[in-house]
């Protein structure tokens, strides 16, 4: 007999990035605001993490009040596929977020730490996300905390997640498991790795829904029946498999079995960023809160600026094309820096690179852009999120030119600031647009297909002569518009303002309060299925 909780108010985060306490990309963001969200909504919230070796930061330590849990403190052996057994030690700081507890597990000794406190968030993924799944079972074990549901995001919180969900279900609890896949990584291994010899995942028999039905599998006969996939496995093991948008569930549902789709779930992610804000970092850094001016000052700005970057923009930069994220080759920054070539020399464009060891690739586009000489310049260092704001209010368009995007929260953000994007057609990314080229009136960016340099190189610079036009009155801007769709547009002048439309887009679709109800929703479905396995015999 196992009992399934009546209603949701305990909620555990399991995330390998949080805030600015330790980030990459989307899923920080995407997480923090879940949790924001929860605890506005009257749930408790706990956040568990690796270190990351943050505890060890002075100022991370006085910036999050960082405090050792001081009655976690456990040392155990894991036995290597060798049979040798292999010593490590786990413990605890935590920290209190905006009434969000942060508990971030690390080593107390050198040979967990090399793993658990690696300052590099995926340095060592495999190991990182081992220690912390065993972490987090000691956690249970010690604790005699009991949440009402789990929320384990992407792979290196998978096997944490699934192995609290078969301790809890041990111990006589159905806790509901949602898991999120937010980027899909493709990682597989013998079950030796997610074992009790090693990760820790006990080979128990227990009930696992498969279409219609809850049945009763054993964990190691369901890792093999997922050839070993981590993300295969812990999507049988859910009670609710999501992901960010239907484009993406549609590509996990090919790989996994579409037989999963009554048990999955779309949470859109979502955006905190105001136009407001943006314009009075664009004071601040760009000394204008007109978007024409202001480009003026980003300009000089990305000229002097005192992070790592390759490439300059010339004073003859009249519209500016800002783009950002990981500097990698999905992200399809070499798609923009080919596409300036065919636009006019007056476009120019700043990318806002994250670098993440691709060395390979930044050299290429380093490459690309001295072959616009002036015309680009690219960030090696992550810039402060108020610079990315400004700059993504002042510009004219945002581009997103991915060869691969589960959602691309970075088109929400520039269209939450009023600045209308070009996007490419796949993933989730048409789902943040409303097209232009179909919809005149209330249109918000323009979708391109794939690698299609052609026509990302005419979207951008119709979309930086229209939004000109909207921020300087200028119509002359307007007689040298390329596309169809845009010269539409400019015949309606006035009656179109594209930047609003971007943000009245963002604001009835992409906000905190649309994530509120997803997440209620998302989690009652769990909950439901989570009961339903607790009643099953």
């Amino acid at each position: 007999m196992i009992v399934a909780p009546s209603v949701i108010r305990n909620v555990w985060l399991l995330s390998f990035e949080f805030g600015d306490l330790a980030t990459l990309g989307g899923l920080g963001r995407a997480v923090t605001l879940y949790a924001k969200v929860l605890k506005e909504l009257g749930y408790s919230v706990k956040v568990f993490m690796p270190s990351h070796g943050r505890h060890l930061s002075e100022e991370h330590r006085r910036r999050y009040n960082l405090k050792p849990v001081e009655w976690f403190k456990v040392c155990r052996n894991r036995i290597g596929v060798n049979g040798n057994a292999y010593r490590y030690c786990v413990g605890a700081e935590e920290a209190q977020v905006n009434g969000v507890s942060i508990v971030l597990f690390k080593g107390l000794d050198e040979a967990t730490g090399r793993f658990l406190d690696n300052w590099y968030i995926y340095a060592y993924a495999e190991e990182k996300a081992c220690l912390y799944t065993r972490a987090l079972i000691h956690w249970i074990e010690l604790s005699g905390e009991v949440p009402d549901l789990i929320h384990a995001n992407d792979w290196t919180s998978a096997l944490a997640g699934v192995a609290a969900k078969l301790f809890f279900e041990l111990r006589g609890y159905a806790i509901p498991l949602v898991y999120s896949i937010h980027l899909l990584s493709h990682r597989a291994f013998p079950w030796h790795y997610a074992s009790c010899m090693w990760c820790g995942l006990p080979d128990t028999c227990h009930r696992i829904w498969m279409p219609n039905k809850h049945e009763f599998f054993c964990t190691e006969n369901l890792w093999n029946m997922a050839m070993g996939s981590v993300e295969h496995f812990t999507a049988i093991e859910a009670d609710v498999l999501a992901t960010n948008s239907w484009g993406y569930l549609k590509e996990i549902l090919d790989r996994f079995g579409h037989w999963m789709t009554e048990k999955t779930f779309v949470i859109h992610n979502v955006t905190d960023w105001r136009e407001d804000e943006a314009r009075r970092y664009a004071v601040e850094l760009f000394g204008s809160s007109e978007r024409s001016e202001a480009r003026k000052g980003l300009i000089n700005w990305v000229n002097t600026a005192s992070f790592s970057r390759a490439g300059y923009l010339n004073h003859t930069c009249k519209y500016i094309v800002v783009t950002a994220g990981r500097l990698t080759s999905s992200k399809g920054f070499d798609i923009l820096l080919r596409a300036l070539k065919h636009t006019s020399q007056e476009v120019c464009a700043v990318i806002f690179g994250i670098p993440v060891g691709d060395t390979g690739y930044e050299h290429y586009i380093m490459s690309l852009a001295g072959e616009v000489l002036g015309r680009a310049i690219l960030f090696l260092d992550a810039v402060p999120q108020k610079t990315l704001k400004a700059s993504c209010y002042a510009a004219n368009v945002f581009a997103v030119p991915s060869r691969y995007e589960p959602f691309g929260i970075v088109s929400i953000e520039a269209q939450a600031v009023g600045t209308p994007v070009v996007v490419s057609n796949l993933g989730g990314l048409p789902e943040t647009v409303v097209d232009l080229k179909w919809n005149y009136l209330s249109g918000t960016g323009v979708v391109t297909p794939p690698e299609d340099v052609y026509s990302l190189a005419e979207a951008v610079e119709d979309i930086s002569r229209l939004t000109q036009f909207i921020d300087t009155g200028d119509a002359s801007v307007l007689s040298q518009l390329r596309s169809l769709w845009a010269r539409e547009i400019a015949r309606l002048g006035m009656k179109v303002n594209i930047r609003l439309n971007a943000i009245t887009w963002v604001d009835k679709n992409f906000r905190e309060r649309n994530l509120a109800d997803l997440l209620k929703s998302c989690y009652e479905k769990a909950r439901l299925y989570a009961y339903y396995r607790a009643v099953t015999h």
